[in-house]
């Protein structure tokens, strides 16, 4: 079976998403297949790179089968790139977190769009995107230190809309996006409540109630 690479873009809930991703987004809902899957079931397999706009529910997109690069929500766009076996980078995959609802587009057939130039600059700027998150996610992973990797972490906790950020606790959040290890979080997490910088409740994150500080 061939390796998968995923990209993931929330454009609902950014504010700074530019019209071009929009109409892509719009264009798949209105072009493609609609389908449901269930939290824990996988997309039908398919050998076709297809991309995908999610209308509800939530996905994780995890690199290395193991670290969640990105958390995909209502108004999200997904593309599913098939790599073949030789090309020699980790594989990603998907989890579905809640049950949604999507529209699946083959990407073969977006070159019958090809004079759509709208559609074509929303497919350009969501893949630059795409590439840009990931690339800072990792390099925040490398080069950041502990504390600043979990401050990161809360930050994106905090901006996912009430029904994605309840599905998971804080440390668990932490723990899947990070490589910071479960004791030292929780300590961070302890120091940052006594602080008055979070608002914690049966270990999930309530609200950031002020800026959290550049160190620790």
């Amino acid at each position: 079976m061939n390796n998968i690479h995923l990209s993931g873009f929330n454009c609902g809930n950014e504010k700074s998403v530019n019209a071009s991703i929009r109409y892509l987004y719009a264009w798949i809902k209105k072009n493609g297949a609609k389908k449901t899957v269930n939290p824990g079931e996988e997309l039908l397999e398919t050998d076709e790179n297809s991309i995908f706009s999610i209308e509800s529910g939530a996905w994780r997109l995890l690199v290395g089968d193991q670290k969640v690069i990105s958390i995909i929500g209502p108004g999200g766009i997904v593309l599913l790139d098939h790599q073949p076996q030789y090309h020699n980078v980790p594989s990603s995959r998907y989890e579905v977190v809640s049950c949604s609802t999507y529209y699946e587009f083959p990407m073969e057939g977006i070159h019958l769009a090809a004079s759509d130039k709208e559609l074509l600059k929303g497919l350009f700027d969501f893949m630059t995107w795409s590439a840009c998150d990931i690339s800072n996610k990792w390099l925040m992973q490398c080069l950041g230190d502990s504390y600043t990797e979990v401050k990161s972490a809360l930050e994106w906790m905090n901006a996912l809309p009430e029904a994605i950020r309840s599905k998971f606790t804080a440390i668990a959040f932490i723990t899947d996006t990070t490589g910071v290890s479960r004791s030292h979080a929780l300590s961070i997490m302890k120091s940052l409540k006594q602080g008055g910088y979070i608002e914690m409740d049966g270990g999930h994150l309530i609200n950031i109630i002020k800026k959290l500080p550049d160190g620790y």
